[in-house]
């Protein structure tokens, strides 16, 4: 029996129960670990940077989050229509379903990033940026909006991995991008001297490890 039959007869035989068990714990540990990017990037640039700068961080979330909102849902709704798919054994309908989103994903986060860009200056103003901590959101969100199509199909995608009987391959993926930003946060902002700028390509590289 291959993987995929494994993966079948895993969705389709095993009680309900046991099957949330075994794919709520990697999902929810997924989460925890897509959640200690903003931790780790907030210590490392209050470590090496100062508390303005930390300020200045956090006036970014919102764009952050409204990235990560739609992520999720072409992820989740995607997933949800795959794994129905993959039930009535329609593979092929499935495939379409996750190329459609994984094709929605990259060009909803460029269109984000695009106009993100275009529009950052009074978009920091508008969530709440003063004199002083201005510079840092804008340095560090021009650099985190270039890489949005990494943190989209990652997050996104991701969903569809664990729907397909992988919960364990998804969870992986995401702790490789927490392990690899823990690591080169440091490096960037404390070796290379980069600041905020530094903490945000250590962000997108690691995004784009995760994506990969």
């Amino acid at each position: 029996m291959n993987k995929e039959q494994e993966r079948r007869k895993l969705l389709g035989e095993e009680p309900v129960g046991k099957l949330l068990f075994k794919f709520s714990l990697p999902a929810i540990t997924g989460m925890i670990v897509n959640a200690l990017y903003n931790v780790v990037d907030r210590i490392f640039i209050g470590k090496g940077v100062g508390e303005l700068a930390i300020g200045g961080i956090f006036i970014t979330l919102p764009l952050s989050l409204i990235l990560m909102a739609f992520s999720m849902l072409i992820g989740i709704g995607g997933n949800t229509l795959v794994s129905i798919k993959l039930g009535q054994n329609k593979k092929e309908e499935a495939d379409k379903v996750a190329g459609n989103a994984f094709v929605l994903l990259a060009l909803i986060s460029t269109s984000i990033a695009v106009l993100g860009l275009i529009f950052l200056k009074p978009l920091l103003n508008l969530f709440g940026a003063s004199p002083s901590n201005y510079q840092y959101a804008y340095d560090y969100m021009k650099i985190i909006l270039l890489g949005a199509p990494f943190q989209a199909i990652g997050f996104g995608m991701n969903n569809f991995i664990r729907g397909e009987g992988s919960p364990t391959t998804a969870m992986k993926t995401m702790l490789i991008g927490a392990i690899a930003n823990t690591i080169l946060d440091p490096i960037f902002i404390f070796v290379f001297n980069m600041g905020v700028e530094g903490a945000a390509i250590a962000t997108i590289i690691s995004q784009a490890l995760s994506a990969i």
